[in-house]
This record gives structure tokens, sequence and C-alpha cells, in this order.
């Protein structure tokens, strides 16, 4: 179902989410795409839930797994905004027992750009997803880990980074974290079909997801009431992929609409790193250093992204399927999602990543002859 296509430059496109559905690569997905800060086409396509036989429409909500650390992101960065936070507040003066053998050195930059030495989660994550262990006994629990280099020396992915970089938040601004973020980011966003988490009314617009951690448990990831209960500050996000395009939109060139300053911005999508920083992303060691911003993903010469983007691009990945990537020397912004998690193969999983992303830039900056 083509909702629209303003341009009438991206059949090709759509007929890369048809073909994704024909061959089975995934039940469902969906794109959403912005020029110069104005959304131009959506496009949904397949069973958004596949058990139930529930088409992908423009009101399905996908969980967006790990882009849900960039509203983790937005919410922290209006804290440091309104100076009850700074990038250099160590995590140890707001909360006094995440201390020893170099934790007391772990600061808020570290945290959110993944260079805080914190492993990436529970070795034993399924289990503790089974046994719908409460959030904040699986935050407690990475303050016991051994860290894996010294603060700010190289990169390396953590969703515990971002669950400690959540509580801080919390507390310093006395808010439970799904109550701030709402506050913080939704609310002002306008981003109505956005959830973290989502409420019981809204699950019949879920899509499933093919795949997660404890896949066929009550506890699985990004399935099961607990895990959407959890409304983990490293995942626990779903919204609607226009809804994921206007929230990339408020951190593009020309959006129309702001939650951060411009100050902020420029700091939150460049590289925050010192631009020599190597590492790994989750198990696979980068050969160039790495760059990254607060939250985003940079792209730079050795970053993560699609082939076509520019060097300037900022995006984040999801593991249920789904990428956001704004490119701001193109002025092209690419919200897309499925319900294939990557691990039923992570080597296509980031071949339709980068394909969707390709194809919507190739077309958009194609010259008219």
């Amino acid at each position: 179902m083509t909702t629209f296509d303003s341009t009438g430059r991206l059949e090709p496109l759509v007929q890369v989410l048809d073909r994704f559905v024909v061959d089975g690569a995934v039940d469902g997905a969906a794109v959403a795409v912005a020029i110069a800060g104005e959304q131009v086409a959506e496009y949904h396509a397949g069973l958004a839930h596949a058990p139930e036989g529930r088409a992908a429409t423009t009101d399905t909500l996908w969980p967006l797994a790990s882009i849900s650390k960039l509203y983790t992101t937005a919410a922290v960065m209006a804290l440091v905004e309104q100076g009850l936070l700074t990038l250099s507040t160590t995590v140890r003066s707001v909360l006094p027992e995440f201390d020893g053998e170099g934790r007391e050195q772990i600061t808020l930059r570290h945290l959110l750009t993944h260079t805080s030495g914190l492993i990436y989660e529970s070795p034993e994550m399924v289990q503790r997803l089974i046994d719908n262990t409460p959030l904040d006994q699986l935050v407690d629990e990475a303050y016991g880990y051994d860290l894996l280099f010294p603060p700010g020396t190289r990169l390396s992915y953590s969703d515990y980074g971002y669950a400690i970089a959540g509580r801080m938040a919390s507390t310093v601004s006395g808010m439970p974290f799904p109550e701030l973020v709402r506050a913080l980011v939704l609310e002002p966003g306008q981003l109505a079909d956005t959830f973290m988490p989502p409420p019981r009314s809204e699950y019949q617009r879920l899509a499933w997801v093919v795949g997660p951690l404890a896949e066929g448990t009550d506890g699985a990831m990004y399935n099961s009431p607990y895990a959407l209960d959890l409304a983990h500050p490293a995942f626990g996000t779903v919204a609607t992929v226009s809804d994921l395009l206007r929230f990339g939109l408020l951190f593009a060139p020309k959006g129309s609409q702001r939650l951060h300053s411009e100050a902020t911005i420029q700091v939150m999508t460049t590289d925050a790193t010192g631009g020599h920083v190597h590492g790994a992303l989750l198990g696979v060691e980068t050969p160039a250093p790495m760059p990254w911003g607060l939250g985003f993903m940079v792209k730079g010469d050795g970053g993560p992204g699609a082939d076509l983007v520019s060097p300037a691009t900022f995006s984040h990945g999801g593991a249920s399927g789904c990428t956001l990537q704004i490119d701001p020397v193109n002025d092209i912004a690419v919200a897309f999602v499925s319900n294939r998690h990557a691990n039923t193969g992570r080597e296509p999983f980031m071949y339709r990543l980068s394909q969707v992303v390709n194809v919507a830039v190739a077309c958009l900056t194609r010259r008219a002859d």
C-alpha cells in the first residue's frame, strides 16, 4: 500500500520493500522519507503482525530497539540544557554505589558515546528476560562487571551505558524515566504515535518481531508485555514510521521544529570521541577509528551508515530491523522499520538497512535531464 510519494521519484524504493516481503526476508516493513525538513513519502508493505495476519499500515507501532537510545539521549540532553547534568558529570556523583575499579572515572559523556568500558549487557540476558527481571535489577547488575578498558580509551557499544544514563536522569530530575521522556521529548516534539512504554490500549497496533531474545517465552524482547513495560532506555521505544521520521527531523538542518538549542544539536550529531577512538560495535572490531556523537552514530570516514550518504550523516539502527539516517549535506532523512531481528542473520539484516537508504538517496539525488 503506497501512502504517498509527492516526489514521483521513489518507485524503486517501493519495489525494494515489496521484494523484501515477496522473498520472505521480512514479514512487513515501512519507510518514510523527508527532503529539506518535510516528509515527502511513506510506504508500507506486508504484514506487521504475521501471527494475526495484520497488515503494515500508517497506524502500526514498530519496536525501535536500539534507536530508543536516541530518545534517551534527547531527554538527557534536555537536562544538560537545564543545568541538572553536564557531560562531565561522573556517574558516581549521582549514583554513589557506582564505584571502584575505575568506575569512578566514568562520565555521562562516556555513557552516551559508548566509551565507558561497560560491557554490552548481562551475559545472562536471555534468562533475565525469561525470569521477567525488573528493570532496576537489570541496571543494578551492571555495577558488578569488570570494565573492558579504562574509560575514554576505546569504544564498545553498551546497552548498560544507556540504562545507567537513564537512571542518572531519573535521579537528578526526581521523575520516573518514562515520564521524563514523555515530558521532555514526546509531548514537546508532538510525537503522539511514540510510546515508552506503550499502554495496553495500543497493543493491537504493535508489530510482531521475528527472532528476538527469549523468543517464544513471556519475556520475549519487543513482543511480551513484560519486555514492553520495562521501558528500557536502550531498547524500549515503539513508534509509527512517520513519527520516527518526525523525531529525526527534530535534528535535521531544515527541520521546522526543535527540542534543543542549535548548539546542543551540533554536539549530538558530530563526533564527540575526539576522532581517534577504536573499538567494537556488537563484538565486531572496527579497522578505523569510529566517530560517535551523543546518541547518534556519525558516519565520517569509518563509521556506520549507508553507502551513498555523506560523511556528515548521523544515524542509529535497531536490531528489530530499523534505521534512522539523516544526511545534512543532501538534506535527506530516511526512517525504515521492519520486523525481522538481526539474530536471524546479521549480514542480510545489514544489507537490507543499507539497500533501503541507498535507493532512497540515489532516487532523490538523481539529476532530471
